[in-house]
């Protein structure tokens, strides 16, 4: 998807007729790169807004969380106060051009508006839609769902906002959160079309379900009764995968809920600080819990060798006591046991002297046989006094790195502690505000923390659940197994639920392995725009992005710990382009992906470095890039650079003109350097 041209009247700020003609490689000489420069409050986000409800009908926007329809108004005010008196409706349009493998489409949405005292009223209006196809000839639509698959398969609405999207996305995929999993899952599925396998994988499942609910009506005694435990067990399944879906779904709506509040309480100016820090420390604690976390594993781990510590004063005493019986000579014996039982009774040493009852020689024979242990005694005695030696050899290792892991732990859950009681001072202080409606906020957020919290354990549980599960139904699969070899089942329906079983292993093992591929693919690709995009001090102290199992992004620092929770927004903002153009370069096999990269707000939390390394790299990683910048994030620096990459094309101003008004004015590249501010350096 190319876009050309966009059209639109009296739509939001921008009243009358406006039009903006996008920079593309094929029209432009190889200059992809737009601006569309404005203060904010001129109508950036309009524009935004203006291409989503083009494309999808769409009113609101992820940053209008909260925001009821009635609240969005999409036609002008200004007109509509002014076309009162007429009684008339407003007509408001946005029309877009755009191109898709060799053929061009125009889409225009329309919708009028009125007043009615205070209160505006938009009705939808015609949907018009056209595609000019590469033989030349032109075809019209008019059925909705119609114009709904064409345009879904230009660019599904599932991953649109990875192409279109604002500081929102950005937020999103780099939060450590239930919706975090959700977008990155949401992206890699349907980019990559994981989502089709997923449904072949339930539909070999349903069919291998009614064919051993079948085998089951038909089979007799053991092998019955085994199917039928197979069949109960399927279900159980479906049972705690619904719940598991459920439960993440209500962890996702939670974790949205807590967002809005947050959105709310932030607007309590004198708390600002507060809530900032709180955020902070929040990400903070979710790492220390982490390391707790996995120190206690390695803890368990080492379990065995540290219960030793535990009778180490009685190994002591035990190889003291043998090593002293050693050290006389008393073990082993100098004379076996049974060589002195035969001297006694021949009463002849071995060198054929009679030794005779009451003899000192015959006493000292006596004491030597006392002194003498059994030979298998004897030799228990030195197995035990080798092995104690080997366990005091390393007492200092197993003490020292037990006594490490310990206090490791201990000073984790010491900061853990910290960290929670920070919290709860935080929580007191902004529940304790003056404002009510802020301590009736905190209180839910409260409530909606500890919703989460049991979510969480709930759906740890139901994962616990399904895994042993699975294990006796691998085992009752065996059973069956042994049980048709025995009784020479071999009938079709039984081959043909094996069919249909082995298809459905097979599918599931395809798309384990295909999805943990694509992850590692993806981790190396983000990986690889992430060290070109940061700046020099970041590469020090970042070293990877991560895509996890659970298909949250992580940050690995220069020691491979965990490090999301304390990159900075510019860092954020970064690793978030980074993935976003992984996806892209995956999903059109390493070429350019035929799609825009259309973002609003673009430079806002970025150091000039990073800005720089933007400008300079992603025009080359993309077929086109749209920004809608403000004038303290654009300015002679940035447009410089931009110019010097020869991949400027074109070039918008939003101006006001009056109260609610802009109006789109186009000027030359070259003229950047008159309107621009000047740049500030920054430290």
């Amino acid at each position: 998807m190319i876009l050309d041209e966009l059209v639109m009247k009296n739509f939001r700020q921008f009243r009358g007729v406006q039009r903006i003609i996008f920079a593309s490689e094929a029209d432009e000489g190889g200059k992809n790169v737009t601006i569309i420069f404005g203060e904010n409050g001129r109508g950036k986000t309009g524009i935004f807004r203006a291409i989503m409800f083009c494309l999808y009908g769409e009113r609101c926007l992820s940053q209008d969380e909260g925001v009821t329809h009635k609240e969005l108004y999409l036609v002008n005010s200004p007109v509509l106060q002014e076309a009162t008196s007429d009684g008339e409706p407003v007509e408001s349009y946005v029309e877009l051009h755009f191109r898709h493998k060799n053929e061009r489409y125009s889409l225009k949405r329309s919708l009028q508006g009125i007043l009615d005292g205070d209160e505006q009223l938009e009705q939808l209006g015609p949907v018009v839609f056209s595609r000019i196809q590469s033989d030349g000839n032109t075809k019209n639509y008019n059925d909705p769902d119609e114009i709904k698959r064409i345009i879904n398969d230009v660019l599904d609405r599932n991953v649109k906002e990875y192409f279109l999207f604002d500081g929102e996305k950005i937020q999103r995929l780099t939060l450590s959160s239930v919706e975090q999993k959700r977008e990155i899952a949401k992206g890699i599925k349907n980019l990559l079309n994981i989502d089709a396998l997923e449904k072949a994988i339930k539909a070999t499942q349903k069919l291998k379900k009614t064919l051993n609910t079948e085998l089951g009506k038909r089979a007799t005694d053991e092998y019955k009764r085994v199917i039928f435990q197979l069949n109960e067990l399927d279900e159980s399944r479906d049972i705690l995968e619904d719940q598991i879906r459920q439960t993440e779904e209500e962890q996702y709506h939670a974790d949205v809920e807590k967002k809005q509040i947050d959105k709310k309480l932030e607007e309590c100016k004198e708390i600002l600080h507060l809530l900032k820090e709180r955020t902070g420390t929040e990400e903070k604690l979710k790492y220390e819990e982490e390391q707790a976390k996995n120190l206690l594993a390695e803890m368990k781990t080492r379990t065995g060798k540290a219960s030793l510590m535990l009778v180490f004063k009685t190994i002591d005493h035990v190889f003291g006591s043998i090593d002293k019986k050693k050290q006389k000579g008393e073990i082993p014996s100098e004379i076996r046991k049974d060589l002195i039982e035969k001297i006694l009774t021949e009463k002849r040493c071995i060198c054929s002297r009679e030794i005779l009852p009451g003899t000192e020689s015959f006493n000292q024979i006596i004491l030597w046989k006392n002194k003498s242990a059994d030979t298998d005694l004897e030799s228990a005695a030195l197995d035990m006094w080798r092995y104690l030696s080997g366990i005091r050899n390393h007492r200092d290792d197993i003490s020292g790195t037990v006594e490490t892991l310990l206090l490791k732990y201990a000073n984790c859950k010491n900061e853990i502690e910290k960290l929670r009681s920070k919290i709860e001072n935080l929580n007191n202080q902004i529940g304790t505000s003056e404002r009510k409606d802020t301590a009736d906020l905190e209180k839910h957020r409260e409530n909606i923390e500890e919703k989460l919290i049991k979510l969480e354990a709930k759906r740890i549980n139901l994962k616990a659940d399904l895994d042993i599960l699975e294990s006796d139904y691998e085992r009752l699969s065996e059973q069956r197994k042994v049980l048709e070899k025995e009784e020479n089942i071999k009938n079709e329906l039984v081959q043909r639920a094996h069919l249909a079983e082995d298809t459905c292993n097979a599918l599931q093992a395809v798309y384990d392995e295909f999805t943990d591929e694509i992850k590692l693919k993806i981790a190396d690709e983000a990986n690889k725009y992430f060290v070109q995009l940061l700046d020099k001090e970041s590469r020090e102290t970042l070293r990877s992005i991560l895509v996890k199992d659970d298909y949250s992004l992580q940050i690995l620092d220069r020691w491979g710990k965990p490090f999301l929770a304390n990159i900075s927004a510019g860092q954020r903002q970064i690793m978030s382009i980074s993935f976003i153009a992984a996806l892209a370069n995956i999903a059109a096999s390493g070429k350019i992906l035929e799609m825009p990269l259309f973002m609003d707000t673009p430079f806002s939390r970025l150091s000039f470095e990073h800005r720089k390394n933007l400008i300079e790299m992603v025009p080359g990683f993309c077929a086109q890039w749209i920004l809608l910048a403000t004038d303290t994030e654009f300015r002679k620096q940035e447009a410089a650079l931009l110019r010097k990459n020869n991949r400027w094309g074109k070039f918008y101003l939003l101006q006001s003109d009056g109260p609610g008004i802009t109006i789109i004015k186009e000027r030359v590249v070259a003229d950047s350097q008159y309107i621009l501010s000047d740049s500030v350096e920054e430290s």
